[in-house]
């Protein structure tokens, strides 16, 4: 047997492994064992990969000879169809024909360079593409403009708020001013009752501290003001003295003050409000130009689309059936496009296939190459401890060209 696998087959492992075994006699039987071992599992490792890589190349050869039976397939398909079609087409329409020829030789261009096809696609994307842009540009600006309506609008309300609160404002101060000429009115007439009439001391002081109450209180005195003023109204001579009649001028005074103060207030804020009408109905004209404006654009726009759709519905009814068959011939060109993709991935894994083979045959090159170098190790070198030495440097480099191997069919 030892003979046989010499003669037959001089370059094998096994072959290797009987004449290490034979050499080196002295060697500790344990080391060659484990030697044998790991090249055992080195060259089943190998048996192993071959087998992978035969079945993934005979499974992209089928794949690959599938996908060329259906791009065939597809092909004759999309010629018969083109020929039944032209068969149907009417030959009085001039348009119909006319068409029909522009797709006959549009077709026959697929067949002879299907690059021109997909770079008519790629122009028609990118055309695509910058229609979308400008239609999201438009839509952009009527966003823009519907914000601005209704900034307006807010504006407008915020307006009407701002008036509404003013003219509260003012009834408010105007009730006030009423209250505090009713106040004026009625301590005028006290005090030219007090001018005509007499009373003593003690009566001077209670009538003092009644007008310093309601003067501080003006809200809680004037709801019974004229129940009180009637009250009060009763004859009682010496009443007030000629001393105490400047403190109700000073009193008079101060009132009069404080009503060309409120009548100030009343003016001002007549005047805001005023203005805040102004301001209102500025912005409300504004508005309502703006409104027309974009009112105006949108007819215009709204009339456009419906002209183009007039005229796509006209092309469409004068053409469907040849709109029909462009939809065919479309999808028909995706599906080559398509079948076209896998065909070259198909192609680029027969290449890489390849490349590994060719990479399988060089590092089986090497392989031989090293057992004849070991056997001229063996046969040169006869030192026991240094053919050992020789030979696990050998099998160590082929581990490591073996994970090299096993990394890139990996990859």
């Amino acid at each position: 047997m030892e003979g046989i696998l010499k003669r037959r087959y001089p370059n094998s492992l096994p072959a290797l492994i009987l004449a290490a075994s034979a050499a080196g006699d002295s060697v500790d039987r344990n080391t060659v064992d484990f030697m044998e071992r790991r090249i055992k599992k080195l060259e089943a490792d190998l048996e192993g990969k071959d087998e992978e890589a035969k079945k993934s190349l005979r499974t992209m050869e089928q794949q690959f000879q599938k996908m060329k039976i259906q791009y065939e397939q597809r092909l004759e398909e999309q010629e018969q169809m083109l020929a039944h079609r032209q068969r149907e087409a009417p030959q009085n329409q001039h348009n119909s024909s006319s068409r029909l020829k522009a797709l006959e030789t549009e077709l026959g261009g697929i067949k002879e360079a299907h690059q021109i096809t997909v770079r008519k696609l790629e122009a028609e994307i990118d055309v695509l593409k910058h229609q979308n842009a400008h239609l999201e540009h438009k839509k952009n600006d009527k966003e823009d403009q519907d914000l601005q309506s209704i900034e307006f609008q807010v504006e407008q309300a915020q307006a009407r708020a701002k008036l509404a609160r003013l003219n509260e404002e003012l009834a408010a101060k105007g009730r006030e001013i009423q209250d505090l000429t009713k106040t004026v009115e009625r301590l005028q007439k006290e005090r030219r009752m007090m001018l005509s009439r007499q009373s003593p001391r003690g009566r001077e002081e209670m009538a003092a501290k009644r007008l310093k109450k309601e003067i501080l209180h003006p809200n809680s005195g004037n709801a019974n003001a004229f129940s009180e003023t009637l009250g009060a109204k009763l004859y009682h001579p010496h009443t007030f003295t000629d001393s105490h009649i400047s403190e109700v001028l000073e009193e008079n005074y101060r009132l009069r003050s404080e009503l060309e103060g409120l009548t100030l207030e009343r003016e001002k804020l007549k005047m805001e409000s005023e203005a805040a009408v102004c301001q209102l109905e500025s912005s409300m004209k504004r508005v309502k130009d703006d409104a027309a404006a974009h009112i105006a654009s949108l007819k215009a726009a709204h009339e456009r689309e419906i002209e183009k759709l007039l005229c796509q519905n006209a092309v469409e009814n004068s053409s469907s059936r040849v709109a029909e068959l462009n939809r065919k011939i479309a999808t028909q060109e995706v599906l080559l496009k398509h079948f076209q993709g896998q065909v070259n991935e198909l192609q680029g894994k027969q290449e890489s296939l390849s490349l590994s083979q060719v990479r399988e045959e060089i590092l089986q090159k090497q392989i031989t190459k090293l057992l004849e170098e070991l056997k001229e190790a063996k046969e040169n070198h006869t030192p026991e401890m240094k053919h050992f030495m020789g030979l696990e440097r050998k099998i160590k480099q082929m581990e490591m060209r073996h994970k090299q191997r096993e990394q890139e069919l990996q990859q």
